[in-house]
C-alpha cells in the first residue's frame, strides 16, 4: 500500500498524537510506502527519510496559536496517488480543506485519529469561542461524515464524535501504544547522582509543561508529603515553567522540585526506573502515552479523571484516579501509596504487565486490517 499521513507536527516533536503518528508509520513503513505530510520546524529538513518514512515538510505561513494555521506546501498531497491518507486530529481547518478536495479528487481512503475533542479546555475568551463555534459547525456539516473511517484511542471517544458528525458505524477503536524499549532496564545511577535523588521517594511527571497539565496541583500539595518525597518534572516548556518554579518558590518546596527540560529517551526511562508514581493531573487528556511509558517500569499511576485516566486505570489494581483540582483526594491518595509499601509494588507490578498489552507492533498490525478492510470493501 501507498500511505500517506497528514499530521500538523512530527518527528522530532513528541506529545500524544506526534508520538502515535510516529511509531505506527514506523511500523508500517516496514511493509509499506509511508509519507508524511507535515509543518516545517526549526532544525529540520523539508524531505527526508527516516526509518523507511518519507518526511515532506513544509514551511508555516501564518500561524495562531495550536489550531489555527496555513501551510501552503500541504496541498502536494492532492499530487500523490495514496490508497490511504491517515489525518491526525479535528479542528485544522486547512487540512480540512485538504480532505475535502482529496476526497473529490479520487478513491483514496481517508481516515482520522482525532485523539481528542477540537478546543476540549474549559476556558476561552469570546473570540475563541466564536472561532470554535465556527469551526466545529463546519466540520459537522461538511467534513466528519466523509471520513471512511475515524479512530477512537480510548472507547469512551465513540459520544462526542458522533455529536460532532461521525458515522457510528465508521468508528473503529485503537488504542495509543509504546514501544519495547519502554520496559528496558538500564543502569540508572548516573540520573541519580546528576539530580541528587540518593535516598528520595521520586513522584515523576513526563509531558509537556503547559498549563492545561496543571502540574501546580502537585506542587501545592507537596508541603504536605514527606520531607524525602521529591518531585521530577521531565519535558520540555510551553509557557508554564516560569509560573510553577514562582509557586514553588513561594511554598518553599523549591528544594524539592527538579524541572530537566527535554531529556532523551534513555533519560526518561532512567526518570520513570527510579520514580514509584508517576502523576497526570491534566485538565484532560485522550489517552496518555506517558502513562503507559510509566507503567513499563513499574511505576503505580495517579491520573485525574480524564478519558484516558478512566480507561488506562483501574482503582487499585493500577494506582487511583482523582478529581480535577480537587487537592486534598490528590494528597490522600499520594500518602497511601507513600505509606503502604506493599501496595505500592502490588500494583507496580500489574502495571508492567499491563503496560505490555499496548506494543506498537501489535496496534499497527490492527491498524493494517482497518487500511485492508476499507480498500477492499
Amino acid at each position: 500500500m501507498k500511505i500517506g499521513f497528514l499530521i500538523n507536527y512530527f518527528y522530532p516533536m513528541k506529545g500524544g498524537a506526534e508520538n502515535n503518528c510516529f511509531y505506527l508509520a514506523e511500523e508500517l513503513a516496514k511493509n509499506h510506502e509511508v509519507h508524511v505530510f507535515t509543518s516545517l520546524l526549526p532544525k529540520t529538513k523539508e524531505n527526508e527519510i527516516i526509518n523507511n518514512i518519507h518526511v515532506h515538510r513544509y514551511k508555516i505561513l501564518f500561524r495562531y496559536k495550536y489550531y489555527l494555521s496555513f501551510t501552503p506546501g500541504l496541498i502536494n498531497i492532492l499530487k500523490e496517488d495514496f490508497e490511504i491518507l491517515h489525518v491526525h486530529s479535528f479542528g485544522f481547518i486547512w487540512h480540512d480543506l485538504i480532505v475535502l478536495l482529496k476526497k473529490l479528487a479520487n478513491n483514496t481512503k481517508i481516515l482520522n485519529t482525532p485523539h481528542g475533542p477540537f478546543m476540549v479546555l474549559k476556558h476561552y475568551n469570546f473570540y475563541e469561542k466564536i472561532f470554535k463555534l465556527l469551526i466545529k459547525n463546519f466540520e459537522r456539516a461538511f467534513i466528519n461524515h466523509n471520513y471512511d473511517a475515524v479512530i477512537q484511542v480510548n472507547p469512551e471517544q465513540y459520544k462526542w464524535m458522533v455529536k460532532d458528525g461521525v458515522l457510528k458505524d465508521n468508528i473503529h477503536f485503537l488504542p495509543n501504544g509504546i514501544s519495547q524499549t519502554a520496559f528496558k532496564k538500564i543502569n540508572n545511577k548516573d540520573f541519580i547522582k546528576r539530580y541528587h535523588l540518593e535516598n528520595k521517594f521520586v513522584i515523576s511527571y513526563l509531558g509537556r509543561i503547559q498549563r492545561y497539565k496543571s502540574l501546580d496541583q502537585i506542587i501545592k500539595v507537596l508541603p504536605k508529603l514527606n520531607n524525602n518525597v521529591v518531585f521530577l518534572l521531565m519535558g520540555k516548556d510551553y509557557g508554564d515553567l516560569s509560573r510553577l518554579k514562582a509557586l514553588s518558590s513561594n511554598l518553599k518546596v523549591h528544594d524539592r522540585i527538579i524541572f530537566t527540560g527535554e531529556i532523551q529517551d534513555e533519560d526518561v526511562i532512567k526518570g520513570l526506573s527510579i520514580s514509584k508514581i508517576f502523576i497526570l493531573p491534566s485538565e484532560w487528556e485522550a489517552f496518555g502515552i506517558s502513562i503507559l511509558q510509566a507503567m513499563a517500569q513499574g511505576n503505580a499511576v495517579i491520573s485525574t479523571r480524564t478519558e484516558g485516566g478512566k480507561f488506562l486505570i483501574k482503582e487499585n489494581i493500577n494506582g487511583f484516579l482523582f478529581n480535577y483540582e480537587n487537592l486534598e483526594e490528590l494528597n490522600a491518595k499520594l500518602n497511601l501509596l507513600i505509606k503502604d509499601k506493599n501496595l505500592l509494588n502490588k500494583i507496580g507490578k500489574n502495571n508492567i504487565k499491563k503496560a505490555e498489552e499496548f506494543l506498537w507492533n501489535n496496534i499497527a498490525e490492527k491498524l493494517e486490517k482497518i487500511y485492508i478492510s476499507l480498500i477492499t470493501n
